[in-house]
């Protein structure tokens, strides 16, 4: 048997190529990949520590607590409210516009917890605030809502008891209600529409774990109290000049002739009592002395006038309006 002679090859064909072998990147190339890889992990295991950061934070009553007074502080009404439940009444007074008006008289900054006291699916954490001036201790019942907390309520019912001056309050340019309604805590969003008046040296607080209530008692302010001096300062001196005379404050000697007293105002009101405030519409009532230098007619034992010049300490008994101390109306006593 013969063996088959090969045949050259023909025009056009070429030999099969032998199998490619696996070649390994370069070593530049490998490190440029683990460097990636590397990357990547550490980016993974990054957000896997945030994410259990979170979820701790997420679930941690004293966060949403703090959470809440600093939404109150920037002026984030809705988001206040919506970081629990609220509790029943008229949401009138549950804006922004009644927020800021809180803010504007007081600033809720520095919230610290104090402390957080749980019991299963409840909390209750204490804390603090800087109100303007003042520092606020309240607390925040919560209750534990899926992997975080939830407010028991995020605003409180609040009812105002005022004893004199309604008509000079208001809140963000309304009336002051006379039904309880919700507010949120923080300072009492009333003001004054006059300077002369005041709610006293304590700022009123709404707190969120507070019975509700608020006494409001109006008094007479610094600058009130400057002016109401300079008014009757001002009609004493109108009554010396002779430029009125019915009902002006007289000496305390009983046998001075009425209307005769002349001269000028040397001293300040020197009250005796403090200015009280009455009726819906602040009506001041003064007393006090004035001491003032000048002439006047007394009565002899003959019943005839003697005029005499002394000085003199004339009785004040008046009443005028917070808003307007400038008219000043004698009291007959």
């Amino acid at each position: 048997m013969t063996n088959p002679t090969m045949r050259p090859p023909a025009v056009g064909d070429f030999p099969a190529e032998p199998p490619v072998e696996h070649r390994r990147p370069p070593r530049h190339h490998r490190g440029l990949f683990w460097v990636a890889v590397l990357a990547a992990l550490a980016a993974v295991a990054s957000g896997a520590v945030i994410t259990a950061t979170a979820y701790v934070n997420e679930s941690e009553p004293e966060t949403a607590a703090v959470h809440y007074f600093q939404a109150l502080g920037r002026g984030d009404a809705p988001g206040a409210l919506g970081m629990g439940d609220l509790p029943p009444g008229p949401r009138t007074y549950l804006t922004g516009q009644v927020l800021a008006a809180a803010l504007s008289i007081a600033k809720i900054s520095d919230v610290q917890v104090l402390s957080v006291a749980r019991h299963g699916g409840e909390a209750k954490v204490t804390l603090e605030y800087r109100l303007g001036p003042q520092t606020v201790s309240d607390a925040v019942s919560l209750e534990r809502h899926g992997r975080g907390w939830r407010l028991t309520r995020t605003a409180v019912p609040v009812r105002l008891h005022v004893s004199a001056g309604a008509d000079r309050m208001s809140i963000a340019g309304a009336r002051l209600p006379t039904t309880s309604v919700l507010l949120f805590p923080g300072a009492l969003p009333v003001v004054l529409d006059t300077p002369n008046l005041n709610l006293g040296k304590t700022l009123p607080v709404v707190h969120l774990e507070g019975d509700g209530g608020q006494e409001l008692a109006v008094r007479v302010s610094p600058t009130g109290n400057r002016r109401v001096a300079d008014a009757v300062r001002a009609a004493v001196q109108a009554c010396l000049n002779g430029r009125r005379s019915q009902g002006c404050p007289q000496p305390a000697e009983a046998r001075i002739v009425p209307g005769t007293v002349r001269g000028r105002v040397t001293g300040n009101l020197d009250q005796d009592a403090p200015t009280t405030v009455a009726g819906a519409a602040a009506l001041l009532t003064i007393s006090g002395t004035v001491t003032a230098k000048g002439s006047y007619q007394v009565l002899d034992f003959n019943n005839q006038p003697v005029r005499r010049t002394d000085s003199l300490k004339l009785r004040i008994h008046a009443q005028c309006y917070a808003t307007d101390p400038t008219t000043i109306a004698w009291v007959a006593t």
